[in-house]
């Protein structure tokens, strides 16, 4: 799996994104996959994320595994601050 291949399939919601779930088992619906980025920081930016009963805005970020997260030292980096969603394949 490729992960330009996941932001194509992100970006036209070509998912089954009826049961989407958090690793804590909390429901989540994509209102808006939002824009994708064409320079630094999150894969897709102003995004809307309803998680149960809560509506989230802000950026999703992309990844094949969720360790990768760790590996682009995306946790030090302030343009990910916004990250509302880490979607793994």
């Amino acid at each position: 799996m490729q992960e330009q291949l996941l932001h194509f399939i992100w970006q036209r919601k070509l998912f089954n994104h009826t049961d989407l779930l958090t690793t804590q088992g909390q429901r989540v619906e994509i209102l808006h996959p939002g824009f994708p980025n064409q320079d630094q920081g999150p894969d897709f930016l102003q995004a809307r994320i309803r998680i149960d009963e809560h509506i989230w805005a802000g950026h999703v970020e992309i990844h094949i595994c969720s360790s990768a997260w760790f590996l682009h030292t995306h946790d030090k980096d302030p343009h990910y601050n916004n990250v509302i969603l880490h979607v793994v394949w």
